[in-house]
């Protein structure tokens, strides 16, 4: 059998005689494979970025919400913390505001909450204090809004006026002393606190006239307990609530819903493993096209070397080491290009990963992986065209003009 260093100085010395065809045929290797890897690398460093940060949010919090007013009050907070397994509750409500700073008015979105809500969506602040349950008119602001929604900087200690409707549709306005402003949140439940101001919620109730909440936020003990404690939680409520079984059953037809950090996460997992999935599919059309690509080439190489391949036959070579040359040479072309590949793939995913604020990675383990695929793809590609230049008979091959 033909010795395999010899068999790839000779691909090598075929390959740089047409430097140009042999870079158009590893094109499709190339953008095929960089699409696959920045989509596996970026997709993974999302993924593992989402869960990191639910995980330092404690990943045991379950949202319940109501879906219709005047459902959940203080009698039904009062079960929801007698339930097992809760540790911290908080209550809320929401109402839009016009805030009114330095003489420039904004709509923005008003939630009050108790001094819990700190604790149970693991609020960070950038400077100042969370509010407490004894402040009056005191305000927390989101870092957004107090950086970019007006004209000038919001920070610790500015005042500002909101206006909101209150049950007879009148206006009701207040000065707010600012308390402190938060992080960019940890936790996706408080993702709405990037353009949102935070009131405790009795003054906000008393600006609205309302004596209801509209979603109650609980945190279990752990993360093994969660849904355990949500279904404590949930039996409990409908209960008080006056609901069935059998209409609890209906999940549709029941006026609150419940949300708690696991399946949340899940979800978000579900729903990127599938854009992976597609963008996968789009990249595996390139790579088909580049293996299509590759198998053309190397025909036409076959061609083009007939007399060459009669030659080597006469000199002694068996029809398996034509075979083992051609598919060496298949195997370099798109070895190369899928470390080409591999590399663009894997820095679109380092600046696409720095870009959307996320950690970014630089796995050598994707990069070997691209190299393995595309070497799939020069065997598979290569094999006919191969077995074609293995099989010619040596007298027809000299005879070729």
């Amino acid at each position: 059998m033909i010795d395999i260093t010899y068999g790839m100085n000779m691909a090598v010395a075929s390959l740089k005689s047409s430097k140009l065809r042999s870079g158009l045929t590893a094109l499709g290797i190339i953008i095929g494979i960089a699409a696959v890897i920045a989509t596996l690398t970026l997709g993974s460093s999302f993924s593992d970025y989402f869960n990191s940060e639910m995980d330092a949010s404690g990943s045991n919090y379950i949202a319940i919400g109501s879906m219709k007013d005047d459902l959940l009050h203080e009698q039904q907070i009062d079960v929801i913390r007698n339930s097992k397994g809760v540790v911290d509750v908080s209550p809320l409500i929401s109402a839009t505001a016009d805030v009114t700073f330095m003489g420039e008015t904004k709509t923005i979105e008003i939630y009050g909450v108790t001094e819990d809500y700190q604790n149970v969506t693991s609020v960070s602040m950038e400077e100042g204090a969370f509010i407490g349950d004894k402040d009056t008119f005191m305000a927390v602001i989101g870092h957004d809004t107090a950086v970019d929604e007006f004209k000038n900087e919001i920070g610790t200690g500015s005042r500002i006026t909101m206006t909101v409707k209150n049950q007879y549709g009148e206006d009701v306005t207040n000065t707010f002393t600012i308390k402190g402003v938060m992080e960019t949140p940890a936790s996706m439940i408080t993702v709405g606190s990037f353009k949102t101001i935070y009131v405790p919620i009795e003054v906000l109730q008393d600006m609205t006239g309302r004596d209801f909440y509209s979603s109650v936020y609980a945190t279990a003990e752990s993360m093994e307990e969660l849904n355990e404690t949500e279904e404590e939680i949930k039996l409990n409520l409908l209960r008080n609530l006056g609901i069935s079984q059998r209409e609890a059953n209906n999940s549709s037809a029941l006026p609150i819903y419940f949300i708690n950090q696991a399946e949340l996460m899940e979800e978000i997992n579900s729903m990127v493993s599938t854009i992976q999935y597609f963008l996968l599919a789009i990249g595996s059309i390139s790579l088909l096209v580049g293996s299509v690509g590759i198998m053309n080439i190397m025909f036409v190489t076959v061609t083009e070397r007939t007399k060459e391949i009669g030659t080597l036959k006469a000199l002694g070579y068996t029809s398996k080491d034509v075979l083992v040359l051609f598919l060496i040479e298949s195997v370099i072309i798109s070895g190369l290009g899928g470390f080409a590949g591999a590399m663009i793939g894997l820095i679109i995913s380092y600046f696409g990963a720095i870009l959307l604020g996320m950690p970014a990675s630089f796995p050598l383990s994707m990069l070997f992986l691209g190299i393995l695929i595309s070497m799939i793809i020069g065997v598979i590609a290569g094999v006919y065209p191969a077995r074609r230049a293995a099989r010619m008979n040596p007298v027809d091959a000299l005879r070729t003009v």
